[in-house]
């Protein structure tokens, strides 16, 4: 049943999407989402940290669930260093006490952005959750993709993660090195674009 649950989001995924914008083209700095409790956000205009990671999940996708642990890990590595992890619901179902519950389930510490409209996800070209995007101070997408590389296709699981991508780029751009893999595809659940 589950792998008849990812072969068609898989198929609806490529007969449905649009072409994405490409790494640099992260989409309108004037775009706002709110979060959880109604506090307005500018996610893709100037900053002063060092990145911006936005993780787009949703409540019932199980791969996006299976990262809560992770997640907390890169959020607990990454924002003492500068680099602000938000955690996006795309679905516009998800209502503010639906996202805080889950937060609360799944230990989420992150700042929480409600998308309902997709406007961020459009915006980014984030299409599966969890997919993170992360962004330079000026708002430029440096990074769109899989956390790494649990997931080989849908229902085929990993036993050992050998590529962390979103962490290496991460470390490139506080290393102020070049992100070195710009672009990988995320595994997950369709975001109801």
């Amino acid at each position: 049943m589950v792998r008849t649950v990812f072969i068609l989001m898989f198929v609806a995924l490529l007969a449905g999407c649009a072409k994405p914008p490409a790494a640099g083209q992260a989409g309108s700095a004037s775009l706002t989402v709110s979060d959880v409790d109604g506090q307005s956000h500018t996610p893709l205009a100037a900053s002063s940290q060092q990145a911006r990671v936005f993780i787009f999940i949703t409540t019932d996708c199980p791969i996006a669930n299976g990262y809560a642990p992770e997640i907390a890990r890169i959020t607990a590595a990454y924002e003492p260093r500068g680099i602000k992890v938000y955690l996006v619901h795309a679905d516009p179902d998800v209502t503010a006490d639906r996202a805080n519950q889950h937060a609360k389930d799944y230990r989420h510490a992150n700042t929480i952005l409600l998308d309902r409209d997709q406007a961020l996800a459009k915006a980014t070209g984030a299409t599966v959750t969890p997919e993170a995007v992360v962004v330079s101070p000026k708002g430029d997408m440096l990074y769109r993709g899989r956390i790494d590389d649990r997931y080989a296709t849908f229902g085929r699981k990993r036993e050992v993660v050998t590529q962390t991508e979103l962490r290496d780029a991460l470390d490139a751009i506080l290393g102020g090195r070049p992100v070195p893999v710009a672009r990988t595809e995320a595994i997950g659940c369709h975001i109801p674009l």
